[in-house]
């Protein structure tokens, strides 16, 4: 009887090491196949050290199996996809429709202006030279932000010394600036003048996206959303109405709305802008007009009857709409115009559009309509395919404003709106404003650069 109890001790002990070694071996095999994390050793670990002396075998081998089903588990487990955006070449069909309006408005602004600078200046290349000056000045810096990052504009240095530099020059307009026209929009520096509301719109656009960017999450909120974009618009706004320089506020206001809209802040907010700022707009107006600046009821008059006074007040508007009438389907012919001859004032600046006209025609002037147009698409494909939200908002600001203005100088010129004063880009003369305008169509085709575009 107890050689029996002794003889099956010794066979349950050898069943139990037999287990033992199969146990082991299942387990190095299980370890050779997938090979736990160091976090699911340490885990059981902890459970092996919870399991009795008695049941040791079976509960580190539970344990084991335990731990490498958590190891097979974050193996199968899929990683997260990463989006990975490939740097590709600039948008080369911007880039051949800048390189076209540019010479296109080359060549119209000599043809407006060579009567004029031949009578004033003694030399018919006078405003041509200049203008191509700024023109190579521009095409270089229109190089240089194609091939330079944009998103340094989103490094809080760059970003508040250029917001900085925009409110500094806007004051000293004020204290320095030159007087053209009833209003101190201009500015001498070295010999250069310049109007530093080019600057401005600039740097109004860069900021609202730097916000939108960084502030996506509060957008709808009021307090932390809508005012600190109210407080910058309004700044800007008012260091235009004071000069006075009311096409720029309306531009101005005009691009913060939109990107505010687009960004995504609240509707109702939108609303409350606009509220706000149409009083403020008609009361700064009444109060300017008792400062002395009495020309704004002279261009209501003259867009009201562009004939109620065409030897003084409406002179201007009445000659613009004859210059476009005298074109024709097909125009008098590139350098005929008979306007340019000191009838239309600053035919060669705001009113290029109606000797356009005058000189090619209505098919000309649908030619110069159809290459803004293409612009303004290729600008917001670029906006729309771009890589993060402060590109995709840089890109919005800058097509909206070249639209805008142009928009907005065809429909002066064609007594649609009152007379504002509004360029038309890359053909009205003038330097810093077009050497601001191709800075930022280099900045756009930046953006197009890290773009997923077709």
């Amino acid at each position: 009887m107890i050689e029996r109890t002794v003889s099956a001790g010794k066979a349950a002990a050898k069943n139990t090491s037999s287990g033992n070694i199969r146990l082991s071996d299942k387990r190095k095999k299980i370890s050779a196949s997938i090979t736990p994390s160091n976090q699911d050793k340490r885990n059981a670990y902890r459970d092996s050290r919870k399991v009795s002396s008695t049941g040791g075998a079976v509960a580190s081998a539970a344990a084991a199996d335990s731990a490498n089903k958590r190891a097979k588990l974050n193996r199968t487990e899929k990683p997260r996809k990463k989006t990975v955006w490939v740097r590709s070449g600039f948008d080369y069909s911007l880039f051949t429709i800048v390189l076209v309006l540019l010479a296109f408005g080359l060549i119209m602004m000599f043809s407006a202006s060579y009567a004029v600078a031949y009578s004033t200046k003694g030399d018919s290349l006078y405003y041509l030279k200049k203008q191509a000056l700024f023109a190579v000045v521009g095409l270089a810096a229109m190089i240089a932000a194609a091939n330079f990052d944009y998103h340094i504009f989103s490094k809080k240095l760059v970003l508040y010394g250029l917001g900085g530099l925009s409110l500094v020059l806007m004051g000293a307009v004020k204290v320095a600036g030159s007087v053209g026209n009833g209003a101190e929009r201009w500015l001498e520096i070295g010999g250069i003048t310049f109007q530093p509301s080019e600057i401005l719109k600039f740097a109004v656009i860069v900021v609202f996206a730097y916000m939108i960017d960084k502030r996506y999450g509060y957008l709808k909120d009021f307090k932390k959303g809508y005012i600190p974009f109210m407080i910058v618009l309004g700044v800007s706004c008012f260091s235009l109405m004071i000069q006075p320089h009311l096409s720029a506020t309306i531009i101005v206001f005009a691009i913060g709305f939109s990107m505010m809209f687009v960004g995504g802040l609240n509707p109702k907010h939108l609303l409350i802008s606009i509220l706000i700022m149409v009083p403020l707009v008609v009361l700064g107006v009444m109060l300017l007009k008792q400062l002395g600046y009495d020309y704004f009821d002279a261009r209501i008059i003259s867009f009201m009857d562009p004939e109620a006074d065409i030897r003084n007040d409406t002179f201007q508007t009445y000659q613009s709409l004859v210059t476009i009438g005298s074109g024709g389907l097909f125009g008098l012919g590139f350098g005929n115009s008979r306007q340019k001859y000191a009838y239309l004032p600053e035919a060669r600046n705001d009113f290029i559009f109606p000797i356009i006209c005058e000189e090619l025609g209505f098919v000309g002037a649908a030619l110069v309509i159809l290459l803004f147009v293409l612009l303004i698409w290729r600008g917001f494909y670029i906006c729309i395919k771009a890589r993060d939200k402060f590109g995709m908002m840089l890109a919005f600001g800058i097509t909206f404003q070249m639209g805008l203005q142009a928009l907005l100088n065809i429909a002066v010129v064609t007594n649609s709106v009152p007379n504002t004063g509004i360029s038309l880009p890359f053909f009205s003369y003038g330097g810093s404003a077009l050497l601001m305008q191709l800075g930022e169509m280099g900045i756009l085709l930046n953006v197009s650069r890290k773009a997923a575009l077709k």
